[in-house]
């Protein structure tokens, strides 16, 4: 009885830009892992200031805080609750390195093996210091599983891009 209910730990790495629709690879863990206790790092990459004073007044969790929208930490909580058996920690991640030998030095800090990513490039970083990780994730991680993400017409549509001048 007792070696029943005794789960495995899985740390799964799952890139986010902040968006509700970042979490159905969450969701996917969670439906893929069924017999598993999660521990969720959400993570997203982010470009340090380039000034001493903003170097020595960053402060990661602040940065973090500044990007959840009412409907992503609804969404969020939502997740947590309903499978709080199977999720054991969920957490966000900053990268902050330029290159794949940085971000080989976050995996090994953060000790992960598995990685969550969307099938197509579907992130939208909200402005110039955020970038998505996913690419790194994909070159760095043992144990990447890649999974197709729906996205609203919201975030997929680029008001001011070349190719929406054209169809005016």
């Amino acid at each position: 009885m007792f070696a029943k209910k005794l789960k495995k730990m899985r740390k799964i790495l799952i890139p986010t830009d902040f968006t509700v629709e970042s979490l159905q690879l969450v969701e996917y863990a969670i439906l893929n892992y069924p017999d598993t206790k999660l521990d969720i790092k959400l993570i997203a990459g982010y470009k340090l200031p380039d000034t001493r004073w903003g170097i020595t007044h960053f402060n990661e969790r602040e940065q973090i805080r500044k990007q959840f929208t009412d409907d992503f930490e609804k969404a969020k909580r939502r997740i947590v609750l309903e499978h709080k058996n199977t999720i054991q920690t969920f957490s966000f991640e900053l990268f902050t390195g330029v290159n794949s030998f940085a971000f080989q030095n976050f995996l090994e800090q953060i000790d992960a093996e598995y990685a969550i990513v969307p099938k197509k490039e579907t992130l939208n970083c909200p402005n110039k210091k955020w970038f998505d990780a996913t690419s790194y994730i994909k070159k760095n991680v043992k144990n990447v599983i890649e999974v197709p993400v729906d996205v609203s017409e919201e975030i997929t549509e680029k008001k001011f891009s070349l190719i929406n001048l054209f169809n005016l």
